[in-house]
């Protein structure tokens, strides 16, 4: 009798040993997925708003104030904060036919964690380059033809 209650002792304090080695690899990879899918998450709201801000400014008298405004309306939409807006907006000239947005935003800037998981001083990045309506393409252009 004594025997098996020592047998029965020893296999739960082996259980116990190990989930208290595996509990916290798993708890650390569970985090490494989230952060990850939050991640993408945030690289298609980036490219979602870089083609907002694009598309903005590609319509006849698109301003960089149109590009900046559709930017924010989806940035803020999921919440996110500290990003950078670039366009070509205010130097193309009547002829320019190509307007470009991107957006930046630091990684810890983009996740749960921030630079604890190892984040680093990297952006996530998005641009997006749209053609501009109503501009005729000058004659030395490689654009289809009418």
């Amino acid at each position: 009798m004594n025997t098996k209650t020592n047998r029965r002792f020893t296999r739960r304090a082996a259980t116990v040993v190990e989930v208290a080695v595996v509990a916290p690899l798993m708890m650390t990879a569970m985090l490494g997925m989230v952060e990850l899918g939050y991640a993408f998450m945030v690289k298609q709201t980036i490219s979602m708003a870089s083609r907002e801000g694009a598309r903005a400014g590609s319509l006849p008298g698109g301003t960089s104030a149109d590009i900046t405004a559709a930017v924010d309306s989806t940035m803020s939409g999921s919440g996110l904060t500290g990003y950078a807006t670039t366009t070509n907006i205010d130097s193309l000239g009547p002829t320019d036919v190509d307007v470009w947005v991107e957006i930046s935003i630091p990684v810890d800037r983009a996740s749960f964690t921030g630079s604890l998981l190892g984040g680093g001083s990297f952006d996530i990045t998005s641009r997006t380059t749209m053609r501009r309506e109503g501009v005729e393409a000058d004659s030395g252009s490689q654009g289809i033809g009418v």
